[in-house]
C-alpha cells in the first residue's frame, strides 16, 4: 500500500485544507473576518503536527488587526467533523479522531497557558500567540484534528464557540490542527463512485467520484480532467487533490462549463487515492437541444423518404410482373 511521508502529508493536507477552509466551508476569503468595529486576519489557517504520547510541543500562529477600531478576543478549540459526503463541518460532535481538542492550551500575556485566554488587538498590531499541545502518555492510533477559533467579543457573544444573536455582530477566524501519531497508521482507501458525461451531452461536461476513507488517518485523493479537440488540442484541463478525513466518504465534482454549443472532444478523467486508481477516457459529442431537434427531424424525414421510395420501387416491380 503506498505511504505518504509523514511530513510531506501534513505540509500538503495544509495546503489542501486551507484551500477548503477558504472556499468550501464558509468563512471568509483568506480566513479574514469582520464585524462592526472588528476586522482580524490569522496565519497560517491549517497547520500539520506530528504527535507521539507524552510529549508536549509549542506552536504559534498570527492574529491581526486589519481595522480601524480596537477590540477583544478569545481563543478556544472545537472538534473537527464532517457530516456527510458533501463535507459540511461539524464543530460540536466528539469522536477518537478530535481528542486533540482537550490537549490544546494558549499562552496568556503573563506566560501561564490556559484553554480560554482573551486578549486585545489595537488597530494594525500584529499578535503571534503561542499554544501548547500536551498529548497524554495513552492515546489513540491515527489522526487527530480540532479547529482552533478566534473570536472577537462583545456584549452580543454567548458563551465560547457560539456565535450571537445579531448579523456580522461577531468576528471569527480558525486555524485547523492536523495531528499525525507515531502509532499503527491504517491508510485505506476505496473509490466508491466514478462517473464521467457520457458519448452524447446538450451542456457541461461534468465528472464525480466519490472516496471512502476506512483507515485511522487523513489522506489525499488526486483527481484530473483533460479535454481535447478531436485533432489533440488541449481545451481544458483541472487537476488538485482533497484531503478525505478516516471514516468518511467524500464526493468531488469538477465540470467545464465553458464548452461551445457544438463539438467532438476527447476527455479523460482519472481519480487517485493511496493505492487505488481509476481512469475515464472516451469521445464526447457536444449538441445544443434544438440540434438534436433538427437532426432527429432530418433522420425522420430521411427514413420516411426511404420507405416512401421502397414502397414506389416494389410497386413498379409488381407492374412490370404484370
Amino acid at each position: 500500500m503506498l505511504k505518504i511521508p509523514t511530513n510531506l502529508k501534513s505540509t500538503a493536507i495544509a495546503a489542501v485544507v486551507a484551500l477548503a477552509l477558504a472556499f468550501g466551508f464558509a468563512f471568509a476569503p483568506a480566513n479574514t473576518a469582520h464585524a462592526s468595529g472588528a476586522v482580524m486576519k490569522i496565519s497560517p489557517v491549517a497547520n500539520g503536527i506530528y504527535i507521539k504520547a507524552g510529549q508536549t510541543q509549542n506552536y504559534q500562529f498570527t492574529l491581526e488587526n486589519t481595522g480601524a477600531e480596537s477590540f477583544k478576543f478569545k481563543l478556544y478549540t472545537a472538534p473537527y467533523n464532517v457530516t456527510n459526503e458533501d463535507y459540511d463541518v461539524d464543530f460540536s460532535t466528539e469522536t477518537t479522531y478530535n481528542q486533540i481538542t482537550r490537549w490544546i492550551t494558549f499562552q496568556e500575556d503573563s506566560g501561564a497557558f490556559s484553554a480560554n485566554p482573551t486578549y486585545s488587538l489595537e488597530p494594525g498590531e500584529k499578535k503571534t500567540i503561542i499554544y501548547r499541545v500536551s498529548v497524554p502518555d495513552d492515546i489513540p492510533d491515527g489522526g487527530q484534528y480540532c479547529v482552533i477559533f478566534a473570536e472577537s467579543i462583545n456584549d452580543s457573544s454567548t458563551e465560547s464557540g457560539t456565535m450571537a444573536v445579531g448579523l456580522g455582530s461577531v468576528s471569527r477566524v480558525s486555524l485547523i490542527i492536523l495531528g499525525h501519531g507515531e502509532g499503527e497508521t491504517k491508510d485505506i482507501a476505496e473509490i466508491t463512485d466514478f462517473s464521467l458525461t457520457g458519448i452524447f451531452s446538450s451542456h457541461n461536461i461534468d465528472a464525480v467520484a466519490k472516496v471512502k476513507n476506512t483507515g485511522n488517518t487523513d489522506f489525499l485523493a488526486v483527481y484530473s480532467l483533460a479535454v481535447d479537440s478531436i485533432f489533440g488540442t488541449t481545451l481544458y484541463t483541472s487537476s488538485d487533490n482533497f484531503v478525505v478525513l478516516p471514516m468518511t466518504e467524500r464526493k468531488f465534482t469538477t465540470s467545464w462549463a465553458e464548452v461551445p454549443l457544438f463539438g467532438i472532444f476527447k476527455v479523460k478523467f482519472s481519480v487517485k487515492a493511496i493505492d487505488q486508481y481509476m481512469e475515464d477516457a472516451h469521445v464526447i459529442l457536444i449538441m445544443p437541444p434544438f440540434m438534436i431537434i433538427i437532426v432527429l427531424l432530418l433522420l425522420t424525414s430521411i427514413i420516411v423518404w426511404g420507405i416512401i421510395l421502397l414502397r414506389k420501387r416494389k410497386e413498379r416491380s409488381s407492374r412490370l410482373v404484370v
